[in-house]
C-alpha cells in the first residue's frame, strides 16, 4: 500500500488512529519530536518535527490530529502547499474552512468515541463523520475512514457541534458524576468497583428500553423525604449538581413532588 498521509500529531486520537491506518502513513510531525519519534517508530513510518517538511513530501493527505487550540498555529505553519492535498482534521468543533490556507481541499473526518493512550479501543466500532469541502474528495475521504470503522456517517459544522455536544453528555459528564460517586463510596470504605454491577446494568437498560424509560430513583418518584436526606449528606458543588440533575428530572418527567 503506498504511505500517501502524513499524519500531524502524536496525541491520544492521532495515536489510535494512526494503529488503525499505519500501512498509509508517510511521516508523523509533532512538535515534540520525541512523541513523534515514539509513534512513528510503532507503525513504521518516519518522524519529524518541522512543519515545513510537508511541502517537500507532497502527500496525497494531511490529516490533523492536535487539540483544537493548536489548530490555527499549525495552519500557520504549514502554510499553503502547492500540491494542493487533501487537508482534513479530527475535530467535532472546528469548520472545516479554518484548513483553507493550507489547501482548498478540505474536510474533516471526526470520531465519536473517549480516546486515552494505552487504553484499547475497537476501532472498527467507532462512529466517524466526515465532510468535505470538494464533492469529489467524499470518496477518498469515506474510503479513508471505512478503512479504520464499519460506521461512516456524513456530518456537516453544525451537526458535529451537536455530536460533540451529546459525547460530552454521554462521556465526560458521566466520568464526573462517576468521580463523585468514588468519593461518596471512599468515605464510606468503598471502591468504586461497588456501584459496577449498577452502572453496566443501567446502560444496558437505557440501549434497551430508552433513557426516559430506564430513569428510577427518589426524583422519578417525587419523594422529597428521601431527596432531602441525600441533599445532607453532600457538600458544595456535589450537592449544586445533585440539586440540578434532580431538578431535571422532576421537570422532564413532569413529577409532582410530596
Amino acid at each position: 500500500m503506498v504511505r500517501d498521509i502524513v499524519l500531524i500529531g502524536s496525541g491520544n486520537v492521532a495515536t489510535h488512529i494512526a494503529g488503525a491506518i499505519k500501512d498509509r502513513i508517510h511521516t508523523v510531525i509533532s512538535r515534540n519530536y520525541d512523541s513523534a519519534y515514539r509513534l512513528a517508530d510503532r507503525i513504521g513510518a518516519c518522524a519529524c518535527s518541522d512543519f515545513a517538511k510537508v511541502a517537500d513530501i507532497r502527500p496525497e493527505i494531511v490529516l490533523i490530529s492536535i487539540a483544537d487550540n493548536a489548530l490555527s498555529d499549525v495552519v500557520s505553519m504549514l502554510g499553503s502547499l502547492d500540491n494542493n492535498p487533501l487537508v482534513v482534521h479530527t475535530s467535532g468543533t472546528v469548520p472545516k474552512e479554518a484548513l483553507l490556507p493550507v489547501s482548498r481541499r478540505t474536510g474533516v473526518l471526526y470520531p465519536l468515541q473517549t480516546f486515552s493512550k494505552g487504553t484499547p479501543v475497537d476501532m472498527k466500532s467507532v462512529p466517524f463523520f466526515t465532510e468535505a469541502a470538494d464533492s469529489s474528495d467524499y470518496g477518498i475521504l469515506d474510503n479513508l475512514a471505512l478503512s479504520i470503522s464499519g460506521i461512516v456517517h456524513h456530518a456537516d459544522s453544525d451537526k458535529r457541534r451537536r455530536l460533540h455536544i451529546a459525547g460530552v453528555f454521554s462521556s465526560n459528564f458521566i466520568v464526573a458524576l462517576l468521580e463523585i460517586t468514588n468519593k461518596v463510596l471512599t468515605d464510606s470504605g468503598y471502591p468504586l468497583d461497588t456501584v459496577k454491577p449498577l452502572v453496566e446494568a443501567t446502560i444496558e437498560k437505557v440501549f434497551r428500553i430508552g433513557p426516559f424509560a430506564a430513569m428510577t430513583g427518589p426524583a422519578v418518584r417525587g419523594d422529597e423525604t428521601v431527596m432531602d436526606l441525600q441533599r445532607k449528606g453532600l457538600e458544595g458543588i456535589d450537592r449544586r449538581i445533585y440539586d440540578i440533575m434532580s431538578e431535571y428530572i422532576v421537570e422532564s418527567h413532569n413529577v409532582h413532588l410530596r
